[in-house]
């Protein structure tokens, strides 16, 4: 099973180059050495979840594009009315909320584990 760090590390330069962005443009836009985004690129070293989602946006993508999270369907049945009204109220956000969300979920279950 491929770990995560070896998913995002992938997912970062696939979809850096998409955008026709150069390892120089997107480290001068995170204020980072050139090596650094060639180390996470790598694997060798982890991204900060709040460079994480910087990285997001400049990219214009999603965090789960980065972690590459599949958009699997789930059945409504499967998921609580609390979890329902979650997700009915998180559709309703922009982008950059989306992500900022993301972020405090992250940081909260990485607290919870």
């Amino acid at each position: 099973m491929e770990s995560v760090k070896v998913r995002v590390a992938e997912n970062l330069r696939k979809y850096r180059e998409r955008r026709g962005i150069t390892q120089k443009q997107l480290a001068n836009h995170l204020g980072v050495r050139d090596n650094t985004i060639s180390s996470w690129e790598k694997g060798t070293n982890s991204i900060d979840i709040s460079t994480l989602l910087n990285i997001c946006n400049f990219l214009e993508i999603r965090l789960d594009d980065i972690y590459g999270i599949s958009d699997k369907k789930i059945s409504p049945v499967e998921l609580t009315e609390d979890e329902l009204a979650l997700l009915s109220s998180f559709r309703k956000l922009s982008h950059d909320n989306r992500m900022k969300v993301l972020g405090i979920v992250e940081l909260k279950a990485s607290e919870d584990a």
